[in-house]
């Protein structure tokens, strides 16, 4: 059978100017998860770099889709992050999802946190820091209480610089307990994104818990930092 790469065909479509319903027809009307027979296509050894390219087209393509057309693909993307067994597949279906609106997208996402390979974890922290639900703060604060994986934990921490609010102020002031000077760090590096405060620097976690409560921190200043760092300990 002669099988036209779907790559191809899009890339035909976007110079086609006018044809059929504008440069997004090829997407509308191919889905990379169902309309090849992958498991066919895999005895030819090109699937996985096909696929990859497709899901990369779409990646860039979704974007500038309305939201109708976003809403169309999320179910598909939704089946790969699912059921696909490579990690990169589920990565790119995920970073596609990343500009569709809505409960079903944010709740795919958040799905994928406790998927098998770190890279997908981390790129569902990243997105979640990116959306504006009040419900992705609190996912992250959870993940940055609970994992235990060190990764995801500053990944969590990172992405909570996106949002403001009690939840995010009050996960990051607790990181700022921690023993480890990773999360410490990463703590402090989202409150100058939540705060705007970037005066305070990433080297004294006191500081930031002392303009958090709204206090001075009189009492401090006249100890050393090497002190106060072994104050948290």
């Amino acid at each position: 059978m002669l099988r036209v790469p779907f790559l191809l065909v899009a890339v035909c479509c976007l110079l086609c100017a006018g044809c059929h319903d504008g440069p997004l027809y090829a997407l509308k009307h191919a889905n990379p998860y169902f309309v090849r027979q992958w498991k066919q296509d895999e005895a030819l050894g090109t699937t996985d770099y096909q696929r990859k390219q497709e899901l990369e087209l779409l990646v860039r393509t979704v974007p500038s889709m309305t939201p109708a057309e976003r809403s169309s693909w999320l179910v598909h993307l939704g089946k790969i992050v699912d059921n696909d067994p490579s990690p990169d597949m589920r990565h790119l279906a995920l970073r596609a999802a990343e500009s569709i609106e809505g409960a079903a997208a944010l709740e795919l996402v958040e799905g994928r946190l406790d998927d098998d390979s770190l890279k997908v974890r981390m790129a569902a922290c990243d997105i979640l820091g990116k959306r504006p639900e009040p419900e992705a703060a609190t996912v992250l604060a959870r993940v940055a209480g609970e994992s235990t994986n060190l990764d995801i934990r500053q990944a969590a921490l990172r992405a909570l610089g996106g949002h403001g609010g009690p939840v995010a102020k009050d996960s990051l002031k607790l990181a700022l307990q921690d023993r480890d000077p990773a999360i410490r760090l990463a703590a402090m590096q989202s409150l100058q994104q939540v705060t705007g405060q970037t005066d305070l620097g990433t080297s004294d976690p006191q500081a930031w818990v002392a303009y958090l409560e709204g206090q001075t921190d009189t009492a401090g200043s006249s100890r050393s930092l090497g002190q106060r760092m072994r104050d948290l300990f």
